[in-house]
């Protein structure tokens, strides 16, 4: 379904472009059309990664314990492996018991990172997303752009038509 819209959207874009063209052309003028890839332009600011590395700051302890618990976890199992066959079913039970009470921290630390990075992230986005606008809106009225496409609706686009290092940039000023 969702493929299914996203080819609908690019249909809709493609022809809206081709009737723009066409009305622009009958004018006799060039039609300048953008591709912008939003994300990419707010999430490869400076602002961004000031943000992204304060987040991993925040989450380095929690990061250093889901690697060590990781580690843990493979030296049980190999050493539940290669000795399997010499020891005794209490031993194995207990190693058994210790591999899943490391999956179960693993698993609530893992849940726990992963919600503060989504609880940042809609936050900078709400945040920021003015901040982005104005700067798409100074690369259009600076270079005089007729249209611009999301990049994930545009079927093909050369590189010159991608503004999104210039977006970035412009983000970059604001601050």
């Amino acid at each position: 379904m969702k493929k299914l819209s996203t080819i609908s959207i690019a249909f809709i874009s493609l022809l809206f472009a081709g009737m723009v063209s066409a009305q622009d052309m009958d004018q006799g003028g060039a039609l300048k059309v953008a591709v912008l890839d939003m994300a990419t332009a707010l999430y490869n600011s400076d602002l961004a990664n000031a943000v992204q590395q304060q987040l991993s700051n925040d989450t380095a302890a929690d990061s250093q314990r889901i690697r060590d618990l990781a580690a843990e976890g493979t030296a049980l199992q190999e050493r539940l492996q290669v000795d399997a066959e010499v020891m005794s079913e209490a031993e194995r039970r207990q190693i058994m018991e210790q591999l899943e009470e490391i999956g179960v921290q693993y698993q609530f630390l893992e849940n726990r990172v992963d919600q503060l990075v989504q609880e940042r992230r809609s936050i900078f986005e709400q945040t920021y997303s003015s901040n982005l606008i104005q700067a798409i809106t100074a690369v259009v009225e600076e270079e005089d752009f007729d249209i611009v496409l999301r990049a994930e609706v545009a079927l093909f686009y050369k590189d010159a038509m991608d503004i999104t290092a210039r977006v970035t940039a412009k983000l970059n000023e604001q601050q």
